[in-house]
């Protein structure tokens, strides 16, 4: 075979090495071009999916500084971007005692237990571009990328994605509702405050009428005073008015009223004084709720809800206090506290009249400060409650009562205020046999939203 003919050969082998080569190549640039399509579809409909999410999300590097986030959350903070900006300055209101803890969560490894990428949500307080202030619930997850080949001292790069839940609109329902809630409570009192009013307002109005009467009395025996001055000053006889003096003077009975005067002003200033006790009492319960917790006396509220519901179980039961006299003031809602009491009272009186006797029943309220915490125990000797019903006690709409008479709200309505917004307890212990004991304890201390940040900073 001569040379030519070798190389014509090699020729044909390497030009169909090269077709095949560039078959291949073909078919490659497709599956690639196709996943690039692909990926591109993907990502756009991710980024779709993203922005149209109702929550906003943000993502973050480990320094804070903002990487992308969604439309939700640029109109959730009322910000064209906040691309660049640092995610503290988004939450830097002064109700969150180290936001830090919360958004860079490395900082505090409690945060993340057992290497999780994700936690619970909270609630912060973050504010909007005007540095308007408004509630949100966030949940921080943690993503951790390939390493940076290029320069392994950079490590593994962590981005941090948050979900953010505007709660404004819902805070102002749920206090729509609490108001709702209180109004309700007062119309339910309202028959029974009106007679703690009307009491003391009878014998006030009996008390104006006998000081009307006395007056017009001793204005009469005064005119014949002045008539009498008036005659001596003229050298008149005197003997028939100072007659129609001692004659009135019997009639008046001088004696009774110098006695009785004073006891009718008294008894009618301490009616005054309790009717407005009352209506300052009901004018601070009817209040809202400013939704912040402020020192309050534990021991006070209970006596001024007590006050307002006095005729509610004043035929039922005997109320008996056990009210520890040093007790320091807790971080409370106070008017979400009393209405608590109230629903408790409620109950207990309810619970007395099914049982016992009118009058026979007995209510004792006691407070005692156990370490850092405020414990108040309400006991009555009422039907008791079943164990199986205990269970369900403060569950949303569980009620033992006809139908028509108890919505199921009241002790779920406490739950809520005692646990979910003061971070402390409420429990029932009770027997079938009867003395049922609903004990609260209530934190002394500023709780942060979460126990982890606690820990952290030895709060």
């Amino acid at each position: 075979m001569s040379d030519l003919e070798l190389l014509r050969r090699r020729f044909d082998r390497e030009r169909a090495a090269r077709k095949e080569a560039e078959s291949l190549l073909e078919k490659k640039s497709a599956e690639v071009y196709q996943a690039n399509q692909q990926l591109l579809e993907l990502a756009q409909r991710t980024k779709a999916i993203v922005d149209t999410a109702a929550e906003g999300i943000v993502t973050y590097n480990r320094e804070g500084v903002i990487q992308s986030c969604n439309r939700s959350a640029e109109r959730i903070f009322d910000r064209d971007s906040a691309c660049g900006a640092n995610i503290r300055e988004l939450f830097a209101a002064p109700e969150n005692a180290e936001p830090i803890l919360f958004l860079i969560p490395d900082a505090c490894p409690s945060i993340f237990p057992d290497g999780s990428a994700t936690r619970e949500p909270v609630e912060l307080v973050a504010q909007r571009h005007n540095h308007e202030p408004f509630a949100c619930e966030i949940s921080v997850g943690r993503t951790h990328h390939t390493p940076n080949l290029g320069n392994p001292s950079l490590g593994n790069p962590v981005t941090y994605t948050a979900l953010i839940r505007d709660l404004s609109k819902r805070k102002l329902l749920e206090a729509n509702l609490q108001q709702a809630r209180k109004m309700e409570s007062i119309g339910q009192l309202a028959a029974g405050i009106a007679h703690e009013i009307n009491t003391p307002i009878q014998f006030v109005s009996s008390n104006l009428q006998f000081l009307h009467d006395a007056f017009n009395d001793v204005g009469e025996l005064l005119d014949l005073f002045d008539e009498l001055v008036t005659a001596v000053k003229n050298n008149a006889t005197t003997d028939g008015l100072i007659k129609q003096i001692n004659d009135r003077s019997e009639l008046v009975d001088l004696p009774f009223l110098r006695e009785e005067l004073p006891d009718a002003i008294a008894q009618s200033l301490d009616g005054i004084e309790r009717v407005a006790g009352i209506v300052k009492t009901m004018k601070e319960f009817s209040q809202s709720s400013s939704g912040c917790r402020t020192p309050v006396d534990i021991n006070q509220s209970i006596e001024k809800a007590l006050a307002v519901a006095a005729n509610q179980y004043s035929d039922v039961a005997k109320i008996c206090t056990e009210l520890q006299s040093d007790l320091d003031k807790a971080p409370c809602m106070e008017d979400q506290f009393m209405q608590v009491i109230l629903i408790v009272l409620a109950n207990a009186a309810d619970a007395i009249s099914e049982h016992c006797e009118p009058g026979k029943g007995t209510i004792l309220i006691g407070t005692e400060q156990i370490a850092d915490r405020i414990q108040i125990r309400i006991t009555d000797n009422g039907c008791g409650i079943k164990p199986e019903v205990q269970e369900r006690i403060f569950d949303p709409f569980f009620t033992t009562k006809e139908v028509g008479k108890g919505s199921g709200q009241g002790l779920a309505f406490a739950y809520d205020v005692i646990v979910n917004k003061h971070n402390g307890t409420i429990a029932v212990e009770s027997t079938e046999s009867g003395c049922t004991t609903i004990l609260i304890s209530l934190p002394l201390s500023h709780t942060t939203i979460l126990t982890e940040s606690q820990e952290c900073m030895s709060y």
